[in-house]
Formats: C-alpha cells, sequence, structure tokens
C-alpha cells in the first residue's frame, strides 16, 4: 500500500468517494444485514423495513464503491459483503494517520 504522501489527486477523492459511501446510517444497517447472510433485496427489505427502491438504491452506492458485490441466482440479484475492500479500507486510513490502528487492540487510548 503506498504511503498517503504518494496518493495522487485522483487516489485520494476514491478514497474520499468510498467513506462518503459508509456515511449513511441505513448503508450501515444493510451491511451489518449482509455480514450476517447473503441476502437479495426482498430479504432485506422484510429484515430492515424500508422499501425495495430504497434499499436497491443504497445497495448500488455500496456496490460502486466496492463494498458489496452481487450475482445472479435464478431472477434475483443476491448481494454480500466484500470483506477485502474493507481492509484495504484499514490500510487506507493507517496510511492517512500514520499508525497502525489495529496496534492497541485491547488497551483503552487516552
Amino acid at each position: 500500500m503506498a504511503q498517503y504522501a504518494e496518493w495522487s489527486e485522483f487516489e485520494i477523492q476514491r478514497r474520499a468517494r468510498r467513506l462518503k459511501a459508509l456515511r449513511s446510517a441505513l448503508r450501515l444497517r444493510i451491511l451489518a444485514a449482509l455480514a450476517e447472510a447473503e441476502s437479495n433485496v426482498g430479504d432485506l427489505e422484510q429484515h430492515l423495513h424500508v422499501s425495495q427502491p430504497l434499499i436497491s438504491w443504497h445497495l448500488n452506492q455500496l456496490r460502486q464503491a466496492g463494498f458489496v458485490e452481487a450475482h445472479r441466482m435464478g431472477r434475483e440479484m443476491w448481494y454480500r459483503v466484500r470483506p477485502e475492500m474493507f481492509r484495504a479500507l484499514v490500510a487506507d486510513l493507517e496510511s492517512l494517520l500514520g499508525f497502525s490502528l489495529c496496534e492497541d487492540s485491547g488497551k483503552n487510548r487516552d
């Protein structure tokens, strides 16, 4: 992973768009549901009590950011979280901040 100082303006903007994709509470709820189990829009609609068009729109935002992937099974699209994208996000934040986010796990920070 390139150090922050080596990032081009394009790379910085791309990372900012990824972070922006996570700023919605509903998107975080969708991610949490998908982290439990791969799902389709209908299942998410029932689980989250949100309309199908709204879920579809937010899933599209998460797909564009790379956090979710989809595959067709029959007539339905099924969605799952891409854990490697969250690992990359953590690596990017560590590069930006200049320290490990996991280094002090289990310790309280002042």
